[in-house]
């Protein structure tokens, strides 16, 4: 009798799983760590270099606020001993403008020191507005030491006191580009016509400048650029330039005017274009195109996110349907090579002849 038929090896086949390749390009990658750490590294960069900028920035506000708080307790020792200024003390103010005068034209004098004005030569004799280029109350020391012109500013020796008055001039001057403090680098601005007032010993005065002048800083033509002039009441603002070479002296004059002559000038802003101003508009527009390309990198990041998202849905939905293509496949491969029904036995089949008794 022949062996019975085994069941077809299809239907073990149909019950393993799908083995159909996926494209590699189809498959979802995952970020590579390096690349992770690159990212927290630029935008740690990004960061400290916008946390520097704003800094910076702000920084010279910051100094010019702590001179602001440092200044007051001085203004108001000023203010104490000097106002109102007592008879003597202008009496001796006067004598010793008188002089100064004699001095430059060797002439005969008395000599009155200092002292016998200002004892404490480390307390403040006065102050100066000058509100074209925003200066206010910037204090003045008498004498121009290393130590009053880190601090404040200063008065050359040997010229007036500034409180104004004939036969005077008072010669006031300040250093020019400090790192960390901003006493006369603007006056290289201010244009004829200009107003600042010299509040000194009590007084207040106020001034309209007349020119400029270049000179070197030694020699006879220099000393006598700080002469008194006959007659008149001058004062004369001093400062380094050009600006960081300071290889010469920039005198800004300026001539007595009536205080309400001098409220009815019109205030023109002079140091829109100062050192100071440039620096802060080029940090600000640093920031702000290191802010606007932050932005589009971050805009743009998001976006191939998006679409990296996006992409792997569609390959998501892409390997299910190539899933179920395979499974569907198998399936009819699997139903197609079953057999129909069960053989029959030669034995028993009508085909066989009967035996007869």
């Amino acid at each position: 009798m022949p062996d019975t038929p085994t069941e077809p090896e299809t239907l073990t086949s149909a019950a393993a799983p799908s083995t159909t390749a996926i494209p590699a390009e189809a498959q979802p990658t995952a970020q590579p760590p390096r690349k992770v750490k690159h990212h927290r590294v630029y935008y740690a960069f990004f960061t400290l270099t916008l946390l520097l900028g704003v800094f910076l920035l702000l920084l010279p506000l910051l100094f010019n606020w702590r001179e602001t708080l440092q200044r007051q307790p001085k203004m108001r020792e000023y203010e104490e001993a000097y106002i109102p200024p007592t008879d003597k003390t202008l009496d001796l103010i006067n004598r010793y403008n008188a002089m100064i005068d004699a001095k430059q034209h060797n002439k005969s004098h008395e000599n009155i020191d200092i002292t016998q004005i200002q004892p404490d030569l480390k307390s403040p004799i006065g102050y100066i507005n000058i509100p074209s280029i925003h200066i206010k109350n910037m204090l003045i020391y008498f004498g121009d030491s290393d130590w009053v012109l880190n601090r404040a500013l200063g008065t050359m020796p040997w010229t007036s006191l500034p409180t104004g008055g004939k036969n005077t001039l008072a010669a006031i001057t300040g250093h020019s580009g400090l790192a960390n403090k901003i006493f006369f680098d603007n006056i290289r601005y201010l244009k004829k016509g200009d107003v600042f007032y010299v509040n000194a010993f009590g007084r207040n005065r106020a001034y309209q400048v007349t020119g400029h002048k270049v000179i070197a800083p030694s020699g006879k033509a220099a000393v006598q650029s700080f002469y008194v002039q006959p007659g008149k009441d001058l004062v004369a603002l001093m400062t380094c330039t050009p600006l960081f070479i300071n290889s010469h002296r920039l005198i800004v004059y300026g001539k007595r005017i009536p205080i309400r002559a001098a409220k009815k000038v019109v205030t023109t802003t002079r140091d829109r274009w100062s050192l100071e101003h440039i620096w802060y508009l080029t940090l600000f527009i640093l920031i702000l195109l290191l802010l606007i390309w932050w932005l589009i990198r971050r805009y743009r990041k998001r976006g191939l996110e998006k679409q990296k998202k996006r992409i792997a849905e569609e390959q998501a939905k892409a390997e299910e349907a190539a899933k179920a293509a395979a499974d569907a496949k198998a399936e009819a491969d699997a139903t197609a090579q079953a057999p129909t029904g069960t053989p029959a036995d030669p034995a028993t089949s009508d085909d066989t002849p009967h035996q007869t008794e």
